[in-house]
């Protein structure tokens, strides 16, 4: 599939009927400045000075997930975004046994030194997704700041299993990235990168340095 707003197959595919558990909405991790804290998964998020704190939300995710979201941006002086720095800590709830799975469809790299799963790829900021996910909080809180995205973004997705020391891309707790950016700077359109839900040759010298720039966008640290 294509898009990097996109959770991983375990989740999408946790559509069973489900007793829904209690979520805190109280964040766990501390936000100053432009760094993000999570005592609890002992890791340090550090987005660039420039960007702007926009909000959080913590909340259940399809009745099998505790999620929680903090975003950043770069706006103009309309608060449209230019680039969106989006951290968010996630794991199953006890209720299930659910596993994460990124090790298909996601390149494996090695960052910050850790294993990273990254997939990127533009998206049309209009399509609303499956309700009650992710992407749906994420756009509710550039809505509270006021902030509007543009029609289309490209980003990069990078996610760390917390609790998968070997690597596989399995686990139940992780930490998602996402960086993007306006698409309309590349001069190219959603239409000329994607074709019946496959990206064109057209995505292909706008990918690695996409994926450079989100890399640098992030500093990961472990408590």
């Amino acid at each position: 599939m294509i898009g990097w707003m996109i959770l991983a197959a375990a989740v999408q595919a946790a559509a069973e009927p489900a007793k829904v558990e209690a979520v805190p909405s109280a964040p766990v991790a501390r936000v100053a400045k432009n760094v993000v804290t999570h005592p609890g998964d002992k890791v340090t998020v550090r987005v660039p000075s420039s960007a702007t704190y926009a909000g959080h939300e913590r909340f259940n995710l399809y009745g099998v997930a505790d999620a929680e979201i903090h975003v950043f941006v770069d706006a103009d002086a309309a608060k449209k975004v230019q680039r969106l720095y989006w951290i968010q800590f996630e794991s199953y709830l006890a209720s299930n046994d659910h596993r994460y799975n990124y090790a298909d469809g996601n390149t494996r790299r090695d960052l910050w030194g850790a294993v990273t799963w990254v997939s990127a790829g533009p998206r049309r900021t209009s399509e609303t997704g499956r309700p009650g996910g992710d992407r749906e909080a994420m756009m509710r809180i550039l809505a509270r700041g006021g902030y509007t995205a543009p029609p289309e973004m490209q980003g990069v997705r990078l996610v760390q299993i917390l609790d998968d020391p070997e690597g596989t891309g399995h686990g139940r707790k992780e930490l998602m990235l996402i960086y993007a950016e306006d698409l309309a700077p590349t001069g190219k359109t959603y239409a000329k990168l994607v074709a019946n839900d496959e990206l064109t040759s057209a995505w292909a010298p706008i990918e690695k340095p996409l994926t450079d720039r989100a890399i640098a966008a992030f500093t990961i640290e472990r408590l």
